[in-house]
Parts: C-alpha cells; sequence; structure tokens
C-alpha cells in the first residue's frame, strides 16, 4: 500500500477548551492530506473548523495572490467531480475567477470564439488528460493551433493520477504546457499558480520550467 501523507489538524478557536491553544485539554486528529483539502472538518467540542499550520498558509497564499489583480482567471477541466471540491476548498471564496469544467471540448470553443477578448481568456488551464469524451491530449492538440492567436498567454498544468514516464515526456512537445502536476494536491499546486501569475503580471516571455 502507497503511503499517504497526512497532516495533524488543531482546533484554532481560543474559546474552546480543545484549541490548540490549552496545553492541556488540547485534541488534534490526524488526516491523509488530500481529506484535509477537499472536505471541511470540524471540532468535536465547539464545532469551529479544524485547520493545520499548512492549510492557514495555503489561505495566506491564496489571499496574497489575488489582492493586487482582480483578473486573474483559472480553469480546471477534470471528470472527477471530487477533484473538483478539493480544488474549491483550497481556493474557498478568495479566487476571484474559477471556472470548473467535466469536459474540455467547451473549453475549446469558449476560447476560440473569444480569442480576441482579454477578460474571457484564463491565465492558467489546469487539465486532466484520461476523459471519456473529449480527453486531454484531444485538447492540447486543438489548443496548439490556435494559441498563438489569443490575446494573452494561456498556461497549461497537467494534473494526472498517470506515473507513466511516457506521458510526461510527452506532454513536453506542447510549448505552452508548463509543467506535469501529480494527484493529490499539494502546497506544489499553489506553488505553481503563483509563479505562473508573478510571470503575468511582469510581462515575462514564459517558457517551459527549467526543471525539464
Amino acid at each position: 500500500m502507497p503511503n499517504v501523507e497526512k497532516i495533524t489538524c488543531y482546533c484554532f478557536n481560543k474559546d474552546c477548551a480543545a484549541s490548540i491553544y490549552n496545553d492541556i485539554t488540547c485534541l488534534s486528529i490526524q488526516v491523509p492530506l488530500e481529506v484535509a483539502l477537499s472536505r471541511t472538518l470540524n471540532c468535536i467540542e465547539c464545532g469551529a473548523e479544524l485547520l493545520s499550520p499548512l492549510l492557514i498558509e495555503i489561505k495566506k497564499d491564496i489571499l496574497n495572490l489575488i489582492k493586487d489583480d482582480q483578473q486573474r482567471s483559472v480553469t480546471i477541466i477534470d471528470d472527477d467531480i471530487i477533484f473538483h471540491e478539493t480544488v474549491k476548498i483550497i481556493l474557498k471564496d478568495n479566487w476571484l475567477n474559477a471556472s470548473f469544467f467535466m469536459d474540455p471540448e467547451p473549453v475549446y470553443k469558449a476560447l476560440y470564439n473569444n480569442r480576441n477578448k482579454h477578460a474571457e481568456i484564463p491565465n492558467i488551464i489546469f487539465l486532466d488528460l484520461d476523459m471519456p469524451v473529449m480527453d486531454g491530449w484531444e485538447f492540447l492538440d486543438l489548443f496548439s493551433g490556435i494559441y498563438r492567436s489569443l490575446v494573452k498567454p494561456v498556461s497549461i498544468y497537467i494534473i494526472s493520477n498517470s506515473v507513466d514516464p511516457t506521458d510526461q515526456k510527452r506532454v513536453k512537445a506542447y510549448p505552452f504546457v508548463k509543467s506535469f502536476i501529480s494527484k493529490p494536491l499539494t502546497r506544489h499546486f499553489l506553488g505553481k499558480i503563483n509563479e505562473e501569475l508573478s510571470r503575468n503580471s511582469a510581462n515575462i516571455e514564459l517558457k517551459p520550467a527549467s526543471n525539464w
């Protein structure tokens, strides 16, 4: 059985006897990282949301990402509804323009039809490869034909359960794909958002990740 990364969550309500602020009566719970990211856990004493230092840092990261830019947007394309919910928990209400799709075809059509409209083009697309109708590879091939005509650069990150090195090598043929991120999500996910938005805001030419 593969090792599952776990984190410790605490209650941060100062008025609760079971909170992290009470050395003697503090209660904690260890849960898999993906569980902590995909659902809300509550204190059995006061009902407050349980958090870990990691999740608190993630929230701070998100607030820092959006504080200066009202136009940042991200599109998630994945046929796994649980993955959608995971991302929504991570982003909470702090991401100003996040859209979720089970199928890449409507995303491609929207990009094609709105390629001259800055506000309609996402900064980043997170794309799964294995989907039943149009898969991620088909989307990448179609996107290859239009990405140079888009009014602004779009960075694509592959989000996949695949551990096949052939897949990771294959995506390198697409210059707009910036990285291959394996599920489950970790802080690497937010790090990639932060990195790419910093590049966009500085108008730096987008290039494949240097570690490829």
